[in-house]
């Protein structure tokens, strides 16, 4: 959740940039009497053409480099040259956009281009790339990892790309800008950390060809024209040449790639020991000062050699250079950061907090007594090794107590007098501030908090305060330690207790209650582990008797209130939305459920339908006719060729539930008959099966619509849908599953999922709902065939239960328990197969979900997709399956949760997107998700987006139900 943030990152400190860039452009051109010219500012590009001029579609472009420092220049003489060229180009329009195209979180396929020039024919490709280089000869920029170098060392870089491209709908949804093969079909631009360049494009720089005379003179063989180099991905499989650094790391893999430079682990071959090796590019990260991220570098090398006689962290092994970038080769340290072990293993107890917690206490005063402040203590920064040893990693932000310098940290593990600084400000630190970062970790550590708050008018003191004592009145084991937490975090450095007075309250603190025993196995077992007798039992709730109070009536109506007039007051995003949206949300179809208006829309329904105001009906009204217009004029939501995109939250299945769920409220038949019109042309076989995507969510919209309208044409696509689905299954070690084609055009490609979204839960509970409805026992197995799989994929151990979010390692960590690839969404999925089939294993296995679902409360974001609105209407399934009171009053506990999040916007109380730092409206990622299972929790009803059967939850105290395909 957290995420680290310096001044690499934002930019923000050449903030005093008030026009330098655009305006070195407008000399040139005054200089050179250019009139017919245009200078277009946007938000973070600035375009210049000749009057009338329109790129075309592709070719080879040029890219050229720079640092914030020497960006002025490198415009200037570049400038000169395109002006006197008629050549159209763009740059970063200001020092801080160049900051963040050359900073260490740059994006590897786009890091580094600060000025992009679109030359119209071959010959001024070749004339332009001769004359900048030139030009720029001697100036100072990083390598384009995306690009070729005109020249060794050269500022000016090439690539075969889109100019103006051809803009199409991909098949995952969101919207790209295509190359246009010769065959007329569509080909992704790919911009990779390596050249990629398509096999039929022309050569950028062809040789002469030889005369036959001179071929015949020399006897040499003739030589062929340089082709365009093919994909230069690293090469992989058996024949891979091994990577040696220095002559003695031969690296194993990859931990980390960034912009920056990698960070590898490698084995040293004059130890025979593994070793970590960080790498850091050249020119990357410059500061106004001209230091950059080999500077850090080499600062960090300096302080694991300052730190080396306390053991604390890893030993600094050399310092070298190579191929023109710098590394820093470190003892290997076993383990996981703290972070990732509270996911997999939360702590517990009292004896467990304290093993951990002093050790960080003693890290803390070892730095201090060194005279360097840390100022980026937090979970990440902290390993934890398999012995229960913690020690500090990644150490380049230490610095001396009282000498300035620029903030770096991670949002939320530092005091408001450092987080409230602008970038570029130098202050001094102080070991105050470290305090608040002890603090900050010791809370996360007993509760899994991040206390990250978006800032509002209230006082900054008031919100984590009441934010700690929910954490702590959450977990009974911790109340001994509010005090103490209460204290370090204090928002004024004064009010914070010192180390000696941390360490006499840690020494004071009650015995520890003896900890929960693991049963027969662990948070890392998988398969039958934890199980008793057959049976997987929960055990008692690591939160303790009672937990955090349920959210109460008076918050939840506020919420509601606010939350609704909030999505009543559209306020125009990018892409098209009627919203503010992330960045990748802008680029997908305004008119769907994750992040556009059918999500709302269904939020809004359901509100209205409940009794909510006329200004909510109206508002529905209003949301219908713009989505119905949107259909007809949005030129998204299909593919280049035209084909509907059937997912349900990413496609256009979730618009057509949306609008005739919106028609049926409204009593307006003919918006009825154009949702049914739409759902029947979605296509219900698909390459990806999965529900966001894919043909499961395009099922799902078919049963909702039989169910509505009872029109069989819907039931009959629905188990048309099913029927591919089933013959599209493999065979898996645990059973089965739906793979996405790995030659399928999409993000998602070879993804072995397990959960909701995107994987075997989604596909599961749609078989099952289409067998149901269709009485089809052979789709009913087919359900309990992928149930009964992901009951054996479980990892069960201290009465929870997750799952790994699929077969590869990229899929992510186990432990996760959210809707999209975890428990919530496996859970929600289970709970339903039980109450068709009466098969307890899959029930138990639901009830173990929602332990984790529990567990995980504080590490998880406001979100329905991600995070607690949609972990919460997990629990009010379980809550209207079972018929037990104490799952609905973990959702209201959730829910609580999720206020002490809550953001002040212009008057209303509202809840943080999944990033907790910003206010967005979609419904799997911001407030509509929040708002609608708020009034789920209210009013009960049937959960959006699932084709429930009114009686498909037994009443309470009444067996389940036996259907077609159970025992």
């Amino acid at each position: 959740m957290s995420t680290h943030r310096d001044e690499h990152d934002s930019g923000s400190f050449f903030a005093l940039d008030t026009g330098l860039l655009p305006g070195i452009v407008e000399g040139v051109l005054h200089r050179r009497g250019a009139t017919q010219w245009s200078v277009e500012q946007g938000e973070f590009w600035c375009s210049v053409r000749p009057h009338g001029h329109r790129s075309g579609e592709q070719g080879w472009k040029l890219h050229l480099s720079a640092t914030p420092l020497s960006a002025a220049l490198v415009l200037a003489v570049a400038a000169d040259v395109l002006v006197e060229e008629r050549a159209s180009f763009k740059f970063a329009g200001a020092l801080d956009r160049v900051a963040l195209l050359t900073g260490g979180r740059a994006d590897r396929g786009g890091g580094g281009k600060f000025i992009t020039v679109y030359p119209d024919e071959p010959e001024l490709f070749r004339r332009l790339a001769r004359r900048l280089h030139a030009a720029t000869l001697g100036l100072r920029g990083p390598r384009i990892l995306s690009d070729r170098p005109y020249a060794p060392g050269s500022l000016v870089h090439y690539r075969y790309g889109v100019f103006s491209g051809v803009r199409t709908t991909t098949n995952d949804g969101d919207t790209d800008v295509r190359l246009r093969r010769p065959d007329g079909g569509l080909e992704k631009d790919r911009r990779q950390a390596w050249v990629t360049t398509p096999a039929w494009a022309p050569p950028p720089f062809p040789e002469p060809t030889p005369s036959p005379e001179a071929v015949a003179r020399s006897g040499a063989v003739p030589s062929r024209p340089r082709q365009a180099a093919g994909p230069r991905k690293p090469e992989s499989g058996p024949a891979r040449k091994s990577v040696r650094l220095n002559g003695r790391y031969v690296v194993a893999k990859a931990i980390r790639h960034a912009f920056k430079g990698g960070v590898y682990l490698a084995t040293d071959e004059t130890t025979g020991r593994r070793a970590v090796v960080k790498e850091a590019r050249a020119h990357v990260g410059v500061r106004m000062d001209g230091t950059g991220l080999q500077d850090t570098l080499r600062h960090e090398a300096e302080m694991l050699e300052a730190l080396a006689p306390l053991g604390l962290t890893p030993a600094a092994i050399e310092l070298f250079a190579q191929g023109g970038n710098l590394f820093l080769a470190q003892e290997f340290v076993p383990g996981r950061t703290l972070r990732d072990r509270l996911v997999e293993q939360p702590v517990r107890d009292l004896a467990e907090f304290l093993d951990l917690g002093r050790q960080i206490v003693e890290i803390v005063a070892a730095v201090h007594g060194t005279g360097r402040v840390l100022r980026d203590l937090s979970p990440n920064n902290l390993m934890v090794t398999p012995e229960g040893r913690v020690r500090l990693i990644d150490v380049e932000y230490l610095a001396p107590e009282g000498v300035p310098v620029r903030r770096g940290y991670t949002p939320g593990y530092v005091g408001p007098e450092v987080s409230s600084l602008r970038d570029y400000d130098f202050t001094p630190p102080t070991y105050a501030s470290d305090l608040y970062g002890l603090g900050a970790v010791l809370l996360h550590l007993a509760t899994g908090v991040d206390m990250l708050l978006v800032p509002d008018d209230r006082p900054v003191g008031d919100r984590t305060e009441a934010l700690i004592r929910s954490a702590i009145a959450d977990h009974s084991w911790t109340a001994p330690l509010l005090p103490l937490l209460l204290a370090l975090c204090s928002p004024l450095p004064g009010g914070r207790w010192e180390l000696p007075r941390v360490r006499k309250a840690l020494a004071e603190l009650p015995g520890s209650a003896p900890r929960a025993a693991d049963g027969d196995g662990d948070s890392g077992s998988s398969g039958d582990s934890g199980r008793t007798g057959g049976a997987m039992t929960p055990v008692a709730d690591s939160t303790g008797e009672g937990g955090l109070p349920a959210l109460s009536d008076e918050e939840r109506e506020r919420l509601l209130a606010d939350g609704l007039a909030y999505l009543l007051r559209t306020r125009p995003g990018s892409g098209g939305h009627l919203w503010d949206v992330s960045a990748f949300g802008a680029t997908t179809d305004p008119l769907n459920v994750q992040y556009g208006s059918a999500g709302v829309l269904a939020v809004l329904t359901r509100a209205a339908a409940a009794g909510a105001g006329a200004d909510v009906r109206d508002g529905v009204a209003e949301l219908t006719e713009w989505t119905r217009r949107g259909l007809a004029g949005l030129p998204t939501g299909r593919t280049a060729d035209g084909t509907l995109l059937p997912g349900l939250h990413f496609g256009r299945s979730g618009t057509a539930w949306a609008l005739l769920d919106a028609a049926m409220l409204l009593g307006d038949d003919s918006v009825a008959a154009e949702a049914s019109a739409l759902a029947r042309a979605v296509p219900v076989d698909w390459p990806n099966r999965d529900i966001c995507h894919g043909a499961a969510g395009a099922g799902m919209a078919q049963l909702h619509f039989w169910r509505t309208t009872g029109d069989p044409v819907f039931r009959d696509r629905a188990v048309e849908c099913a029927e591919a689905i089933v013959a599209a299954a493999e065979d898996h070690p645990a059973g089965v599953i739906w793979p996405v084609p790995a030659t399928f055009d999409s993000n998602l490609a070879g993804a072995r999922h397990y959960g909701f979204a995107h994987g075997i839960a989604g596909i599961g509970a749609f078989l099952l709902a289409a067998g149901v409805a269709a009485e089809r026992a052979d789709l009913v197995r087919a359900a309990r065939t992928a149930g009964d799989t992901l009951v054996r994929l479980a990892r069960t151990g201290n009465g929870r239960a997750v799952w790994p979010a699929g077969d590869r390692d990229a899929d992510g960590p186990v432990g996760q328990t959210h809707w999209c690839s975890g428990s919530s969404g496996i859970g929600t999925f289970l709970v339903r197969l039980w109450a068709e089939t009466g098969d307890e294993r899959h029930r138990e296995a639901a009830v173990l979900a929602a332990a984790g679902v529990r567990e995980a409360m504080w590490l998880s974001s406001p979100a329905a997709c991600h995070g607690l609105a949609g972990n919460a209407e997990f629990l009010l399934d379980l809550y209207a399956a079972l018929g037990d009171a104490r799952f609905h009053d973990q959702a209201g506990q959730l829910a609580a949760c999720i206020r002490t999040r809550a953001v002040r916007r212009d008057g209303l109380l509202v809840v943080p997107d999944e990033s907790l730092e910003a206010v967005t409206g979609g419904y799997q990622t911001g407030v509509a998700g929040t708002v609608g299972m708020l009034l789920r929790l209210r009013d009960g009803g049937p959960r959006l987006w699932m084709p429930d059967t009114p009686d498909l939850f037994a009443p309470v105290g009444r067996n389940p139900r036996t259907t077609v395909g159970a025992r």
